[in-house]
């Protein structure tokens, strides 16, 4: 039916299908079949271009694959015309690995594509679906964040995605809105003609072995540790988001699932709302803690010589100096089972571990690192009315909780009345924490 409807609109109404949680490449062929079928082809305009979309960890690393098998098909190649796009999942594969082991498998991937299409002529174009948080690939210093892409990736091609709140903050105004053009045609054409820092393969080799540190510490507790789940849906509004028109999509792609079927804006949304940020630095203390001399001599040239690394861990120390132990503790008490509650005094334990590894292989005196003043001055401004505003949601969750269910008997039409009051003092203080944070997801 999508298809048909499709194939009567007018020629070029239509760009890209996306192809998301993409597998295999009879994904992209069965997409280029079904628009044969439909009669939409190059020469009436209406053929869409087929964009494989690689989420997970594991579609990334087998992405490569699965575009040589793509391009070794002599009919699609014939149908592209020497074109191909690819997008690059950023959110889900951090929520599935963790922040450093998706950045790593992201920028490895993206280096075997661009050979992959080298080799059989095609020109490749990476599409990066970013988010606007760091857990979701965002980066808050977008002419750093253009150059710390892989090199020969980009090649003055470069496709991204602007959602949610980034759209209004990025181009919410004509004079934002060039500004910002202006930043992404800078950093484009720098990188064209700016010779790139190639990482030493004893550089690869250490991110190896911190992606691989990292990644199973950042699935030990969030796949393997069983009180995990409810402590995740217990210690943050994760359970009310989902009934709150706040989002253009469903918060889980199964309504029955845990963390694994819960989408990426949601998953980062709940753990920033209660001030942990857990999304975006789980695993990395793991990851860049060693007992061994050579590996902090060589992370500590990464981070010195390396941009893409040291704007990695530049974000993460931002995010980290946004998170607050007495405010995810109020939620602890006031939300979570005492059965649970010491996963919440164990997560915030390698929070502290994650801060001293970060500053270790920084260097820098504080969390903060170079944007130390900025950041405090802000904070002095901003925390009073965001640490009052994380308190009342903490209690009117607690509140509402303790209400009978919508369909309950239970819930007269007063005490309805009173819940729906409660559910809109919810929603403003969700947006107000948003606002304040500026990581709204």
């Amino acid at each position: 039916m999508v298809f048909k409807v499709a194939s009567e609109l007018e020629p070029e109404s239509l760009g890209a299908y996306v192809i998301s949680q993409a597998n295999t490449s009879s994904d992209v062929l069965a997409v280029m079949l079904l628009q044969k079928q439909f009669g939409m082809t190059s020469e009436n305009g209406k053929l869409m271009r087929v964009v494989p979309l690689f989420e997970t960890l594991n579609d990334l690393m087998n992405s490569p694959e699965q575009l040589a098998a793509l391009f070794s098909v002599n009919s699609y190649i014939g149908s592209i015309n020497g074109k191909q796009e690819v997008m690059v999942g950023y959110s889900d594969s951090a929520k599935d690995a963790g922040r450093l082991a998706a950045c790593w498998a992201q920028y490895t991937a993206q280096e075997a594509m661009a050979k992959v299409a080298d080799k059989y002529g095609v020109e490749l174009t990476f599409f990066h679906g970013k988010g606007g948080t760091v857990g979701r690939g965002g980066n808050p210093a977008l002419y750093r964040a253009i150059l710390s892409h892989p090199p020969n990736t980009i090649n003055g091609r470069f496709r991204v995605t602007e959602q949610g709140e980034m759209i209004r903050q990025n181009f919410g105004s004509l004079e934002i809105a060039e500004r910002s053009l202006d930043i992404y045609t800078a950093a484009l054409l720098r990188e064209s003609f700016v010779k790139r820092v190639e990482p030493k393969q004893e550089w690869r080799d250490e991110m190896q072995r911190v992606s691989d540190a990292s990644c199973a510490a950042y699935r030990e507790t969030v796949n393997e540790d069983p009180r995990f789940v409810p402590y995740f849906r217990q210690a943050t509004p994760e359970l009310e988001l989902g009934s709150l028109n706040i989002g253009s999509r469903p918060a889980k792609r199964n309504p029955k699932g845990g963390v694994e079927s819960l989408r990426a804006i949601p998953w980062t949304f709940a753990w920033a709302q209660t001030r942990m940020h857990l999304s975006a630095w789980l695993g990395v203390g793991a990851g860049l803690s060693s007992g061994s001399e050579e590996d902090k001599r060589v992370l500590r040239e990464m981070y010195e010589e390396w941009p893409w690394f040291r704007e990695i861990i530049s974000l993460i120390s931002m995010l980290i100096s946004k998170t607050d132990f007495s405010i995810t503790k109020n939620y602890d008490d006031l939300l979570v089972d005492p059965s649970l509650m010491s996963l919440g005094n164990e997560v915030r334990e390698k929070l502290v571990e994650t801060r001293k590894a970060v500053i270790d292989v920084s260097g820098a005196q504080e969390i903060s690192g170079p944007h130390v003043q900025l950041i405090r001055a802000s904070s002095v401004i901003r925390n009073p009315y965001v640490d009052s505003i994380n308190v009342v949601q903490a209690e009117i969750l607690k509140m509402l909780r303790s209400m009978p269910a919508d369909d309950s008997p239970d819930l007269t039409p007063e005490l309805k009345d009173i819940k729906r009051i409660r559910s809109d003092a919810l929603l403003l203080s969700i947006k107000g924490i948003a606002q304040g944070m500026k990581n709204s997801g």
